[in-house]
């Protein structure tokens, strides 16, 4: 797969945030659930062929800058999410593992 630009839209109306690639098809995103103090990241999903780049990461990053700007705390039962906030020692400071 050659290199495509991807673009990333925040929609908080849905909970999501979605990876576009040029042609403006949808081929990752990443959804949560919540409340104005806590939100779980439920689901991240990158199409096939777009899978082994960044873009899952990009949107675990892209969820933990949101929670930052509206100051809630992270959880996740998505078992991907989980890992990147755990094993990404900056996002401590929005991320509450479950016991």
């Amino acid at each position: 797969m050659s290199e495509q630009k991807i673009e990333y839209t925040y929609r908080p109306d849905r909970k999501e945030i979605i990876a576009q690639n040029e042609a403006g098809d949808v081929v990752g995103e990443i959804e949560y659930t919540g409340t104005d103090k806590f939100w779980s990241i439920i689901h991240t999903g990158v199409r096939p062929e777009y899978r082994g780049g960044m873009i899952a990461r990009s949107l675990v990053r892209l969820v933990v800058e949101a929670a930052r700007e509206q100051g809630v705390q992270l959880g996740a039962t998505c078992s991907y999410a989980i890992k990147v906030l755990r094993e990404t020692p900056e996002y401590s400071d929005v991320f509450t593992p479950a016991e």
